[in-house]
């Protein structure tokens, strides 16, 4: 059986040309940096996805006439949206909720092996809603990323 690097996981082979590609969730860094410099790593999320992300607009807008003649658009949109729902008595949920309080601007990259998304420009867009009850409480933050940027092939 070989083991070889792939993407910031391992990739086996497992003979007849398939492989298994393993992913290590404690591998993925989600950091912010605030407008002060302190930066901060996320933890504490929900049973689940820790984040996602996710480009707003359409890179490319494309139209086609009647009789076949196409053009496309390639635009320079950079908006981008990303969600992290956090435990409610976190340390990561405190400090999302003194950003969002005091509107700031702030940077927010998630970075997995060779894979980066996120920006250096970031708000939240509203408080999260806020329930409690039988199980331990979460709270889901929308992040507007004003240059979001998605690298799959991200070297440091």
């Amino acid at each position: 059986m070989a083991i070889e690097s792939f993407n910031g996981a391992d990739r086996i082979d497992i003979g007849n040309g398939k492989e298994l590609d393993l992913y290590h969730a404690d591998g993925v860094s989600i950091t912010v940096v605030r407008g002060n410099g302190q930066t901060v790593v996320l933890r504490n999320f929900q049973d689940g996805d820790m984040i996602s992300g996710d480009k707003t607009n359409n890179k490319l807008e494309s139209l086609s006439d009647p009789q076949g003649s196409s053009a496309g658009s390639v635009s320079g949109d950079r908006l981008g949206t990303m969600n992290s729902t956090l435990q409610q008595g976190s340390s990561s949920n405190e400090l999302m909720s003194d950003m969002y309080n005091g509107d700031e601007v702030f940077s927010l990259w998630v970075r997995y092996g060779h894979e980066k998304f996120g920006g250096d420009h970031c708000m939240i867009q509203k408080a999260p809603t806020s329930n409690f009850g039988k199980s331990v409480p979460v709270r889901q933050w929308n992040i507007q990323v004003f240059d979001y940027d998605y690298d799959g092939n991200y070297r440091n």
